[in-house]
């Protein structure tokens, strides 16, 4: 079976006592794809490199104004830092 794209990372944070959150994260609306706490994630990066890995958490980011497309960024597990997820990652 071929792997789902969830979404390609816009952006990362580094959030201290948290780890490192991914955005814009998979669509949250009705009919978008299932993620849940512990489910494996593959993060392909912009150079080929690929890191197999695990959702960590579903996050809230409150935005202003509201997207056109509702999302939920998610966190990593605390082995993976801001720096080892470039933008342009696949997910």
């Amino acid at each position: 079976m071929e792997p789902t794209l969830l979404f390609i990372v816009e952006d990362a944070f580094q959030i201290t006592g948290r780890g490192c959150v991914l955005v814009p994260g998979p669509s949250a609306e009705a009919g978008g794809p299932t993620l849940r706490v512990g489910d494996p994630i593959r993060l392909v990066k912009p150079d080929g490199q690929v890191v197999d890995t695990s959702v960590r958490g579903i996050e809230m980011i409150g935005r202003r104004p509201p997207p056109k497309v509702i999302t939920a960024p998610i966190l990593l597990p605390p082995e993976i830092k801001k720096e080892q997820v470039p933008i342009g990652t696949q997910v």
